[in-house]
């Protein structure tokens, strides 16, 4: 008899149908799965949340498969981000240490320091400082005893937005601000005897105003007056003599004051002064333009609205800044070369092309001068930082000042009753400092303010000039790292680029830093320079440099392509993307928060423009993706806040969730726009940095359960 075995095929069968949902769930990462496109409008496209990758891959500029999310009034579409948004949160929430980080941050930004317009007026320092409670305080300082007391503390829901000593520091000017929402900006005038408040209460500030100047006797300002409302961004320039009423104000300057002089709505206007001269300087910015016009007047010769002011130049001679002294103004134009040039014109014979080359720029920029007794301090930055250069005025002669350590000259100020200069010096890892340079040149530390250093004694520095191969162009990089960490590619590594001109393109200090450092972890703070030329500067402005930066790190050995991360700045949004579609394994993990991944079209005319093209292919950088391994990227985009509109993020984050072939690197997407997230800036700071630590393998930011 045969006897046949039983089959049991049913039973097999029927156990690889239950196994499948769990095999299915053990091919998904350990943080889930995306939350899926909006239906019906994703199938209408081809979409069906699976297989997407040939669907996207073979989609045309002109055949936009995402499309349907530029759509922000759709509910889908807005339900669709809103999921997207609590999935990202879900996911940052669940990153080990992350908390913690973001407590650290926190310490760390409430011992950040910073002392704002530092200026010495006849042995008096006046500065503004927080106090402890938080709230900012103008402060007056004895140069000779050191004695220090306050002159204003701000009122709960105001900020001290700029003041201006009077020639013989007997009063202060200080603008103040609301804070509360209510914009209204006003001018307090303080008596530095007693700290007692004038009765002299003028209201209507611009809120730009940055701000005033005084009569060499002391006995009157020059303020910005806004004809309108109170939050006009300019304004005319009033005269206003202490003790009066504010009624009985002159006007003497700006848009509709006289027939014979006309300015436009946008022009701003500042009047300067100086205690040793007679004359008054109206220098009048042009909307956004950099290049200025000045005009000039006798302080003798005021009349208001009949004033006869003599102009002096005009945008074409490229003048950048401008300083009286005496019967001197001392100018920087950029007319003959773009570094800058310090001219010196005599008022006696007020015209531009009879001043004098005191000192012309080669590879610096120059950015600021002050005026001493007999010299003339000129602050010029070169490769990323700060240089103080010394003239005499009397025989011309030049030297350059030792500065105690590579950094950046965030305030200069000098009295022309005194020799000398006082400077605030500080870098990426040191708190600002006060130092003043004596006649003959030597730096002392005098301590004006006493700001804490927080632990970045224990944090090293390198700095790099490089330059990139077939130009020479010059880039300069500054690492910063643990005291006694080997530099062998093994450490998470940071990468910001910083860009901009003028002080925007120097090392500042950020307390903050602290807490990724402590991680044993590199920072490398790349400067780029900014184009001065608004109509050349293009989209790509920045990106070869960025490229090379991280390529440089990575041959070098000080990190590796697994390690690498970039926190975006507002510079970097320009070609972050373009690197991302262009390089995609380059970097371990991307940070951006408004991303510029598409051309931009404008309601009038529907023309595309040019920015986030990439004129080299022809093609944009949301467009360039393809079925690649990318990195992992947490893109937050913001409602009406900058250049790029929430769905171009939206867009690029989808499209890489579909195509990123390396299923271990997340794209997070989160938006304000759905009212589901509110941003934080330390706790945005604190998801982006455990997020990087978590994908570059830190111990101690796992992902929980």
């Amino acid at each position: 008899m045969v006897v046949r075995r039983k089959t049991r095929r049913p039973a097999i069968l029927w156990g690889l149908l239950a196994a499948l949902p769990l095999l299915a769930q053990a091919q998904l990462p350990a943080w889930g799965d995306y939350p899926a496109l909006p239906q019906p409008l994703a199938a209408a496209r081809g979409l069906s949340n699976t297989n997407n990758a040939n669907n996207i891959n073979n989609a045309s500029e002109n055949a936009d498969a995402l499309r349907f999310l530029e759509s922000l009034s759709d509910a889908q579409v807005r339900a669709w981000m809103k999921r997207q948004t609590d999935f990202s949160q879900t996911l940052i929430s669940r990153i080990n240490g992350r908390d913690a980080l973001l407590a650290r941050l926190r310490n760390l930004q409430a011992q950040d320091y910073s002392a704002g317009n530092l200026t010495e007026v006849r042995g008096r320092q006046f500065f503004v400082k927080p106090t402890g409670d938080g709230r900012p305080g103008l402060f007056m300082r004895n140069a000779s005893t050191a004695g220090e007391k306050i002159l204003m503390l701000a009122e709960v829901g105001r900020s001290i937005s700029f003041f201006s000593p009077s020639p013989d520091g007997n009063h202060v000017a200080v603008g103040v601000l609301s804070t509360d929402g209510r914009r209204q900006h006003s001018l307090r005038i303080i008596k530095s005897a007693d700290a007692s408040v004038l009765k002299d209460d003028l209201g209507n500030i611009p809120v730009n105003a940055r701000e005033v100047s005084w009569k060499a006797d002391g006995s009157a300002l020059f303020f910005p007056k806004s004809a309108g409302k109170a939050d006009a961004e300019n304004g005319t320039v009033w005269l206003h003599v202490l003790g009066t009423k504010s009624r009985e104000d002159q006007a003497l300057i700006g848009a509709g004051v006289s027939k014979n002089r006309k300015f436009a709505a946008t022009d701003t206007i500042t009047l300067k002064t100086a205690a040793n001269s007679a004359f008054v300087l109206a220098e009048v910015r042009h909307g956004n333009a950099p290049d200025r016009s000045l005009y000039l007047v006798r302080q003798d010769q005021l009349k208001g609205a009949a004033t006869a002011w003599q102009r002096l130049g005009s945008p074409t001679d490229k003048i950048k800044n401008d300083w009286l002294s005496g019967e001197s103004l001392y100018l920087v134009s950029t007319k003959k070369k773009a570094a800058g040039a310090i001219l010196k014109l005599d008022l006696k014979t007020p015209q531009l092309n009879t001043a004098k080359e005191l000192f012309v720029a080669n590879d610096e920029d120059v950015l600021e001068l002050a005026l001493a007794k007999n010299a003339l301090y000129a602050h010029v930055a070169e490769a990323g930082f700060s240089k103080l250069m010394k003239i005499d005025l009397a025989s011309n002669k030049k030297e350059e000042i030792n500065l105690p350590y590579p950094g950046k000259i965030s305030q200069l100020t000098a009295d022309t009753e005194n020799e000398g200069a006082l400077f605030v010096l500080e870098a990426a890892n040191a708190a600002p400092l006060s130092y003043r340079v004596l006649p003959a040149g030597e730096v002392k530390n005098v301590e004006v303010f006493r700001s804490p250093q927080i632990g970045f004694h224990r944090i090293a520095t390198k700095h790099l000039t490089l330059t990139r191969p077939g130009t020479d162009k010059q880039l300069s990089m500054t690492l910063l790292y643990p005291q006694g960490m080997e530099l062998d590619g093994s450490h998470a590594c940071l990468l910001t680029i910083e860009t901009g001109s003028g002080l925007a393109a120097l090392a500042s200090y950020d307390a903050k830093r602290l807490a990724w450092l402590e991680q044993d972890a590199v920072m490398a703070i790349v400067y780029v320079p900014d184009s001065t030329d608004v109509k050349r500067r293009s989209a790509n402005d920045g990106l070869d440099e960025f490229l090379f930066a991280a390529d440089y790190l990575v041959n070098e050995g000080y990190t590796s392509a697994k390690k690498l991360v970039v926190q975006e700045s507002r510079a970097s949004q320009r070609y972050l993307a373009m690197a991302i579609s262009q390089r995609p394994q380059l970097l371990a993990a991307v940070q951006s928060s408004a991303l510029l991944s598409e051309p931009l079209t404008t309601d009038k005319n529907k023309k595309t423009a040019q920015r986030g093209k990439n004129p080299a292919s022809g093609a944009y950088p949301y467009q360039q993706l393809r079925e690649a391994s990318y990195p992992a990227m947490l893109l937050t985009a913001r409602f009406g806040v900058g250049t790029a509109p929430v769905w171009m993020t939206a867009k690029f984050a989808a499209r890489v969730q579909m195509l990123n072939a390396d299923k271990s690197r997340p794209a997070l997407f989160r938006t304000d726009f759905a009212n589901s997230w509110k941003t934080d800036a330390m706790a945005d700071q604190a998801d982006a940095w455990s997020f990087f630590f978590w994908q570059t393998g830190r111990k101690g930011f796992s992902l929980r359960p």
